[in-house]
């Protein structure tokens, strides 16, 4: 899932505007939500890595929410029935 949100985060127009350790971080946190929802678990992986990558930094996850809210959102819509 991380790698799949990747392509949503890494390749788009988004990504001129950000920098790793940010694409990083909304990958993971992505995977994580899609994850979760579908009762995957990932004990403590997802927040580790997302810490590597400053993720755990209150300015970044503000500066993300939106973005990690809306990927998730289409994984979702392609992922479950109508």
């Amino acid at each position: 899932m991380h790698e799949f949100a990747q392509l949503q985060v890494h390749f788009s127009p988004r990504r001129a505007d950000t920098i790793k350790y940010i694409r990083e971080t909304e990958a993971e946190a992505v995977a994580f939500v899609v994850g979760h929802a579908i009762g995957l678990g990932t004990n403590s992986a997802s927040s580790d890595y997302v810490a590597m990558y400053d993720g755990d930094n209150k300015e970044t996850l503000t500066l993300s929410l939106d973005h990690i809210q809306q990927v998730s959102t289409k994984i979702f819509s392609g992922i479950t029935p109508p």
